[in-house]
């Protein structure tokens, strides 16, 4: 009983320890997001905490990294704004509190999604950590939350 009592503790505060937030559902994410947009992932980048270019596949970001992992967007479409004219190419960092490699992100280059985003013209950002990269197949789920 000693040993499952401590295993028990030991797992707690790995859990405590990791990286989590609260779930949102889709309908919360587009609430708060500014813009919804259908757009290709042209490439995938990696910056240091002085902004220098990070090259290596397997850098990481995480709690301890100052790493910041970023993707180049192409926009194909509009799905809603509410902020404006969008430019055609947008850089969207991604939250430096997950545990990703720059490889494992790179990976993605080339794929169509819509993308929930907060901000505007020069300063994007995911609408909220997770699920702000939404498949396609939504579009039509999404432009109906937002009333069109």
């Amino acid at each position: 009983m000693k040993y499952l009592l401590m295993l028990l503790a030991l797992m707690s505060a790995a859990t405590a320890s990791a990286t989590s937030i609260v779930p949102m559902t889709l309908e919360q994410i587009v609430a708060q997001a500014d813009l919804g947009v259908i757009a290709k992932i042209e490439a995938v980048d990696m910056v240091d905490g002085q902004g220098q270019p990070v090259t290596d596949p397997a850098a990481r970001t995480g709690p301890d990294s100052d790493n910041q992992i970023r993707l180049h967007l192409v926009l194909d479409d509009v799905v809603f704004s509410r902020t404006g004219p969008v430019p055609v190419r947008v850089t969207v960092p991604l939250w430096q509190m997950w545990h990703y490699e720059l490889g494992q992100i790179q990976r993605q280059v080339g794929q169509k999604s819509i993308f929930l985003l907060k901000g505007q013209k020069s300063a994007y950002y995911p609408a909220y950590h997770e699920d702000f990269q939404r498949p396609r197949s939504e579009g039509r789920k999404i432009r109906k939350l937002v009333g069109l």
